[in-house]
């Protein structure tokens, strides 16, 4: 029962309480008011009420329980090797290797040793070269059309340089002829209307194409079979 009901519940005891002493039937005359005051006290009907009292503490929320995550279980049982691959029943296109050129066999054969003109000796206006070596012995009696030797000129006043060439001839009609004609045309290209001092050498070398013997010159790729001879001179005089 809350405290409003009890306030209720009291009003309406003192009323009747009230009443029924108003309405008494005594037949003595009235008894003249006091001149003192009244000293009386009223009567309190005290009405023993049991309240069930509010709770003062609020009320509890719920618990919420926290669980515990669970470790992960390792499996102790091994891994499961992977299947190998199904080999393939038919076999692999034939991949065609690319055809790579193959490279010039080195050429070692040797130098040679020149002769003639001996060196330091001269030549006049007019004149031709006539050139002489001797082959290695490695060349001895051989036949073979793709070795020759490059004969390297070169003409100087002093120390500046007037003309140069460089000519080939066949290893095959060096041992036809047993020497190397250098044309008068030619010889007086080296001295260029002057007194030179010519200065040359030979070196074996192979070419690929063969020689040309008429013009003097290599074909295809040279490569060179061993270092070049000792040089020599030769003294251009009546030139100029």
């Amino acid at each position: 029962m809350n405290i409003r009901t009890i306030r209720w519940v009291l009003i309406v005891l003192s009323a009747l309480t009230l009443g029924v002493t108003g309405c008494g039937g005594d037949t003595q005359p009235a008894t003249p008011p006091s001149t003192r005051a009244a000293t009386q006290t009223p009567w309190i009907i005290y009405v023993p009420v049991t309240t069930t009292p509010e709770p003062t503490a609020p009320p509890l929320l719920p618990t919420v329980a926290v669980k515990a995550a669970t470790p992960t279980r390792t499996p102790t049982r091994g891994v499961t090797p992977t299947r190998p691959p199904a080999v393939p029943t038919k076999p692999p296109a034939a991949v065609t290797p690319l055809v790579q050129p193959s490279p010039t066999a080195a050429c070692s054969i040797g130098s040679v040793t020149l002769t003639f003109p001996e060196n330091g000796s001269y030549r006049t206006k007019g004149a031709a070269f006539e050139m002489k070596w001797i082959p290695p012995a490695a060349l001895a009696g051989q036949t073979d059309p793709n070795i020759g030797y490059k004969i390297e000129l070169e003409s100087r006043r002093g120390n500046r340089v007037v003309n140069g060439a460089v000519v080939y001839v066949s290893h095959n009609k060096y041992l036809r002829d047993g020497k190397f004609v250098y044309g008068p045309r030619e010889v007086a290209g080296l001295a260029a209307g002057d007194n030179a001092v010519v200065t040359w050498k030979v070196t074996i070398v192979q070419a690929t194409g063969g020689f040309d013997d008429t013009q003097q010159r290599a074909l295809g790729e040279v490569i060179h079979c061993g270092p070049a001879s000792l040089p020599f001179q030769i003294e251009l005089r009546g030139f100029d």
